[in-house]
């Protein structure tokens, strides 16, 4: 197997896992209100979760112009949300802010260091995918 579709799977995978719990958060705030935090009118979760989704599906096309579009318009709102919420987490542990603004994972830690980090993880990949096949 190719490094390529090495990197590739591992986005599917990572980003697959990530936007179904996004979609779960999502289902979870409509039916109960209040999961996630609200950036307007919209559930910053599922902003998230199509942000994850577009990223699966740039693993899976091979047009280069429109992969390196779908992945970018994509992955950007998850990483930056991802990292004002660590931020604003930050700012909490230090006594800056009040108040959690990402919701808690399943071990207490807020979700949104867990997206950070696939984000980046999704971010690597991609390079990879990018660097050794020029269809991307």
């Amino acid at each position: 197997m190719s490094i390529n579709i090495l990197s590739r799977l591992a986005m599917v995978i990572v980003a697959g896992f990530a936007s179904l719990s996004t979609l779960k958060l999502s289902i979870d705030h409509i039916q109960h209100g209040e999961v996630c935090p609200m950036l307007g009118p919209i559930p910053a979760c599922i902003i998230v979760f199509l942000g994850y989704f577009c990223v699966v599906l740039a693993a899976i096309f091979v047009k280069k112009s429109f992969v390196k579009r779908l992945f970018y318009i994509g992955w950007t709102p998850v990483f930056l949300l991802a990292l004002i919420g660590v931020t604003a987490e930050i700012g909490l542990i230090l006594g800056l802010v009040k108040g959690h603004t990402c919701p808690p994972g399943p071990i207490g830690i807020p979700q949104c260091f867990f997206s950070l980090a696939i984000a980046l993880i999704c971010l690597g990949s991609f390079k990879i995918a990018l660097k050794t096949n020029d269809a991307l």
